[in-house]
């Protein structure tokens, strides 16, 4: 899988926790997903769905059968305290998908993710 980043993503310790949890995405490893998630993790796919649960959500992932992507292109991402966003494109073999996740980390210092916004649209 090709991955590319901002230059600038490991300047500190969140931005690599986002650009390996998107990459866990983009890998569709749920094993490594499970370790970013903290148990009451809720993940609002806005216009869609709202999960909530690390059960539950893994159950979802597994259902929908995640696919792996061919690339990752993180365009930017974000942190302040215990919040971060990541803007990007997710390649696959028969589409493309724009996103824009926003995260909330149990706290600034945290590694575990509490909550999820995810905004996602095809692209051509």
């Amino acid at each position: 899988m090709k991955i590319t980043s901002p230059q600038d993503c490991d300047n500190s310790p969140k931005r690599r926790i986002v650009k390996e949890l998107n990459i866990a995405f983009a890998e569709a490893n749920i094993p490594a997903l499970e370790e970013f998630f903290h148990p009451n993790i809720e993940w609002d796919m806005v216009g869609d769905r709202t999960i909530k649960g690390l059960e539950e959500i893994i159950k979802f992932l597994e259902g929908i059968k995640v696919q792996k992507a061919i690339a990752l292109n993180l365009e930017q991402i974000i942190t302040h305290g215990k919040y971060a966003s990541a803007v990007g494109i997710l390649t696959f073999k028969e589409n493309k998908i724009a996103f824009h996740d926003h995260y909330e980390f149990t706290s600034a210092g945290s590694s575990k993710v509490r909550k999820i916004i995810s905004f996602a649209i095809p692209v051509k």
